[in-house]
């Protein structure tokens, strides 16, 4: 099982359904948000340090993806930014 290094410091399992729920919010169809977290799953055992890889890393990784499947998705998610907690 894969653990991922959130900005704060923190590990927690990699979890596919967040990959998956995140390109739906973006909107992305089922189909696509399904092959994001496929393609995600399948480039982390090449980048994984220790098993643990950045969530920018996967974030970057997920970007890349949905360029590909659907650009004006991509567009909307990459000027999305997660509030910041404070």
């Amino acid at each position: 099982m894969f653990k991922v290094q959130k900005k704060d410091g923190t590990t927690e399992d990699f979890d596919r359904e967040k990959i998956i729920s995140g390109a739906l919010k973006a909107g992305a169809t089922a189909e696509e948000a399904e092959k994001i977290a496929t393609e995600i799953e399948a480039w982390m055992p090449g980048v994984a340090v220790e098993n643990v890889i950045a969530s920018s890393e996967i974030r970057t990784k997920g970007l890349e993806v949905l360029k590909e499947v659907n650009p004006d998705i991509a567009t909307k998610f990459e000027s999305f930014q997660k509030p910041t907690q404070g």
